[in-house]
């Protein structure tokens, strides 16, 4: 779901879609630890963060920052301009924060905005360590169900259970909240997108023979897709800069342990262009077979053309005989449909 992580990701960076009044927010900090540095308060414009107020911290760490607020939008209050704490401002707010300088751990409290309390809500859940990937699943599902009215929810949307669904919760929620916004234009949009994917999977080519692939390997030897006829390859397109797929190879390096000895290989294609990180990653992920190649071409590969594929991960399955039992298998789809295959 790579192409609908960065909607949702362009619609968290999004600059205010227009109004013709201003109303004030203010901010008053504590923040330990930064007595006589410069504290920020940045938003997005035309594509950039930008600092709209700027405060000295002083002796007793305190500062005040104020917005203009054109309608409820994404803020940030950092000390670098980059990182910091994530806040949703409406106008006519008046915001207590307390923190330390390290914003990106989220130690931070928050009060006098409901949509920002969220948000610290949410990622004392997502960043705290003894939280399982499942249970924060859960939270995030349900934290979309129960805010589907807020701004927050987009924080969550990469983190539930079934994408789908939650968009379409999210959808319905900032549809009343927000209409015709440019944060509801981006969810219609990401339920269209969802819908084509579907669609797409639905015209899987299974039982057609998979197209040949031959690339280098990080020696640079010539590897072909046809020198592993005879055993079940799923052959894996992924990068190093590519999150979703970095958070599937552990999945992927378990069932390969599990079910190589039984005639099951992985096929790797990097659609990196650095040979550096690619290799790194390789080595960082134990991904501990040897079928890695890559053209170091990007998304100008002739991999991207021969498979027609528009995001990754993305993996195809292939039978023995080299023909193509299922796509877009991930996760719990991917251990089920190994299992049926190795159990016969």
């Amino acid at each position: 779901m790579n192409r609908l992580n960065q909607i949702l990701l362009l619609v968290f960076l999004c600059a205010a879609y227009g109004a013709s009044s201003q109303i004030s927010s203010e901010i008053n900090g504590k923040i330990k630890g930064a007595k006589g540095k410069t504290i920020y308060l940045m938003h997005e414009e035309k594509g950039k963060l930008v600092a709209c107020d700027s405060s000295n911290i002083n002796l007793f760490g305190s500062y005040k920052l104020n917005a203009n607020v054109v309608l409820d939008d994404f803020y940030r209050v950092s000390l670098d301009k980059k990182d910091g704490i994530i806040l949703i401002l409406k106008g006519d707010e008046k915001l207590k924060i307390k923190s330390t300088t390290d914003f990106k751990s989220m130690n931070y409290s928050v009060s006098g905005s409901a949509d920002s309390e969220l948000i610290q809500d949410f990622f004392s859940m997502k960043l705290n360590p003894s939280v399982s990937k499942d249970s924060l699943r859960e939270y995030a599902t349900h934290f979309v169900e129960n805010n589907a009215k807020s701004l927050a929810v987009f924080l969550a949307l990469n983190e539930v259970k079934d994408l789908a669904a939650s968009i379409d919760v999210a959808e319905k929620g900032i549809g009343e909240s927000y209409p015709n916004s440019i944060y509801h234009n981006a969810l219609k949009r990401t339920q269209q997108a969802i819908k084509s994917q579907a669609a797409q999977a639905g015209n899987s080519p299974a039982g057609k023979l998979a197209p040949e692939l031959n690339m280098p390997n990080p020696e640079g030897e010539i590897l072909t897709l046809e020198s592993l006829r005879g055993k079940v390859v799923l052959i894996d397109f992924w990068a190093s800069w590519c999150g979703p797929c970095r958070r599937e190879n552990p999945n992927v390096v378990r069932l390969y342990n599990q079910y190589k000895d039984q005639g099951f290989e992985v096929f790797s294609v990097s659609l990196d262009k650095d040979k550096a990180r690619w290799e790194a990653a390789i080595i960082k992920d134990n991904l501990n077979w040897s079928s890695h190649v890559s053209d170091l071409k990007g998304w100008g590969s002739a991999a991207t053309s021969l498979y027609g594929f528009r995001g990754i991960p993305y993996t195809v399955l292939i039978d023995r005989e080299g023909k193509i039992i299922q796509t877009r298998l991930r996760g719990a789809a991917l251990e089920k449909k190994l299992e049926e295959i190795f159990s016969k």
